[in-house]
């Protein structure tokens, strides 16, 4: 069920039921206080704290919370755990509780005896919050993709879960690369950057994650310009805008990152040369010096939304501006966080470049 339609309606018999079979005897146990903690949209919310049993939407949230040490919290989830089991061991497909953050089953929410729910601030929040406050849970938005807010999403994380020295691990490893980059990259002239989502010609503008992400790495968004009133037009929302071939020749951009796809395991360099041969062949990127330079490059979104989008930043730096992030290697960095903080075996060969699929194997 995916209507808020009949839930209302259906609240006492459901909690009777579910209190009935003994089930909500998993929200005693630690001592508990109810408490006001501001969210990412700078909304009060009222919780009981330590959370004990949340649902989370956005793969980024989800992430942090097991960085943190709170992954047995979690006890629903916005995907399908079977199609990535070597990442999300444990999750499974009875911890579905929707199929992305604009479609939320909240029956299974309520049958999750959830304490609380998380939505990014680009999800449906407002309609979840509408529905599951009626049934007595609070609907806490954070924004885990914001590269801008890591800190204060992770903080807020580690008083929601009282796993505080957790978090500030986890914040120290963020700062000192955030900080390396901005040493390393005082001062340098930003280089244009194409950015290109799984879509063909679906960029990022100001806005969202990936426009800071390219603006950390040494970039300037060449569509970061564009405005959208409210946020949304027909042609897409600030994540995923579509914009014209010609347009991104006129814009004359050194360097084209395209995106995709979604797994854990590095992609075979294959499916990157065909990727990458696709993208060269286009005659939206003819004369520009990406083209010239070979200057493009093809990425997981592992290694681009690692740690709030750090790793890619650090990888971006690395292609835009060479000499000056001597002795960094992004991907093990992104090992790090991969090992330490998600509990998983490190990975390398999450892109590759023009250049190197034409190489030598």
């Amino acid at each position: 069920m995916h209507s808020d339609e009949r839930i209302p309606g259906r609240r006492q018999a459901l909690l009777r039921g579910l209190a009935g079979a003994a089930g909500l005897a998993g929200f005693a146990g630690a001592v508990r206080a109810a408490t006001q903690i501001t969210d990412d949209l700078g909304r009060s919310v009222s919780v009981t704290l330590p959370l004990q049993r949340v649902v989370v939407f956005n793969r980024y949230t989800t992430e942090f919370i097991r960085a943190i040490g709170a992954m047995p919290a979690v006890v629903g989830v916005d995907f399908d755990g079977r199609q990535y089991p070597d990442y999300w061991p444990g999750v499974t497909p009875a911890m579905r509780a929707g199929s992305g953050q604009s479609s939320v089953n909240y029956e299974a929410i309520v049958g999750m005896q959830a304490d609380a729910v998380f939505m990014p601030r680009n999800s449906d929040w407002k309609k979840a919050a509408q529905v599951l406050q009626g049934l007595g849970i609070p609907v806490i938005v954070v924004t885990g993709w914001d590269l801008l807010k890591h800190e204060w999403n992770v903080t807020l994380l580690g008083r929601l879960f009282a796993r505080q020295p957790r978090a500030e691990r986890l914040n120290a490893f963020y700062r000192h690369w955030r900080d390396t980059l901005r040493g390393r990259l005082q001062g340098v002239t930003p280089k244009r950057v194409y950015f290109e989502e799984v879509g063909l010609y679906k960029t990022a503008l100001q806005g969202s994650g990936w426009h800071d992400m390219i603006e950390a790495g040494g970039g300037r968004n060449v569509f970061g310009d564009i405005q959208l009133p409210g946020g949304v037009s027909p042609r897409g929302n600030v994540q995923n805008f579509e914009v014209d071939p010609e347009e991104v020749q006129a814009r004359r951009p050194e360097a084209v990152i395209k995106l995709q796809p979604g797994q854990y395991l590095p992609h075979p360099r294959a499916f990157s040369a065909e990727v990458l041969g696709q993208l060269a062949a286009r005659p939206g990127l003819q004369g520009t010096p990406a083209l010239r330079d070979a200057q493009i490059f093809h990425l997981s979104y592992y290694l681009a939304s690692g740690c709030s989008k750090i790793t890619d930043a650090l990888q971006i730096a690395q292609w835009l501006h060479p000499e000056r992030m001597a002795g960094i290697d992004p991907q093990a960095v992104m090992g790090q966080w991969l090992q330490e903080f998600q509990g998983v075996a490190a990975q390398r060969g999450y892109w590759q470049s023009l250049q190197s699929v034409k190489g030598p194997a």
